[in-house]
């Protein structure tokens, strides 16, 4: 009777116990991968939704974007000028808008306009420059050199048709008001509210780590040529010929949890 005891087959506490364990801990694992890729899908069908408020801001920054610049008239310097932070100009029929760029001929630079005087009874307007292609911690922004009287000054970007005031807008901070405060385009400021409250909506409020920012970057395209439009590109001695264009990069970045998208287009000549 013992004997037979001995040899029958069964399972021990302990064995039962771990398998116990075993299972349990299967179970907790799959649980868990279970609940990260319900998160997953839930944040990729936010993304779907997102990815139209991602449209229509590209078709608003299209109806903004305006590459030929406005001249307001034939604008001189008005005077031999050193080198400074304002420059008397004379020759415009309207007064430009603060965040107009400009070069002036025989002075190096691009130059951002922050502020202008009225016109006086001669039609002069004094303008208030600052240098917009150094880098943005560089101590001296003045003109880099003196201006001479009657030198052209030729306007490369308003700031109602640029797109750059945008460059490096975060739409996570649409609600704050110390960031807002930074902002000085009015454009730009009620584009941040219109597109950070649709983001919101259909991603809900950003978390730490979030990403909601849309950059702008000018960049070169080498382009086919093609004259005759015979839809071949031109030769020369057998040789392909291409021309470089300027265009402007717009990249919208949605980053929620590890899921991160990159949206871009480029825009030449308002297209």
């Amino acid at each position: 009777m013992n004997l037979k005891h001995k040899l029958q087959k069964g399972v021990s506490l302990v064995e039962g116990m771990t398998a116990a364990g075993v299972l349990g801990i299967a179970v907790t694992v799959f649980m868990t991968l279970q609940s990260y890729q319900e998160r997953d899908f839930a944040n990729l069908r936010k993304f779907d939704k997102a990815a139209y408020a991602v449209e229509l801001m590209f078709e608003e920054l299209a109806a903004v974007y305006n590459p030929v610049a406005a001249q307001y008239g034939n604008p001189r310097v008005f005077e031999d000028t050193t080198a400074g932070a304002s420059l008397k100009v004379k020759g415009l029929a309207q007064l430009p808008g603060d965040g107009d760029q400009i070069i002036i001929e025989g002075v190096g630079g691009k130059y951002e306009i922050t502020d202008s005087t009225a016109f006086d009874d001669d039609n002069n307007t004094t303008l208030s420059l600052e240098r917009s292609d150094v880098p943005d911690d560089t101590p001296n922004k003045n003109m880099a050199s003196d201006a001479t009287k009657n030198a052209p000054i030729t306007f490369i970007s308003n700031s109602e048709g640029s797109l750059d005031p945008y460059d490096d807008l975060d739409m996570t901070k649409f609600e704050d008001t110390t960031y807002k405060a930074t902002i000085t385009n009015q454009k730009v400021l009620a584009d941040l509210d219109n597109w950070g409250a649709l983001l919101k909506k259909h991603l809900g409020p950003a978390k730490t780590g979030d990403k909601r920012l849309l950059e702008i970057e000018d960049i070169e395209k080498d382009v086919p040529v093609d004259k005759d439009n015979d839809g071949v590109t031109d030769q020369e001695g057998g040789v392909d010929i291409y021309e470089t264009v300027k265009k402007k990069q717009v990249t919208i970045i949605i980053k929620q949890d590890k899921i991160e998208e990159k949206f871009r287009r480029l825009f030449l000549a308002g297209t």
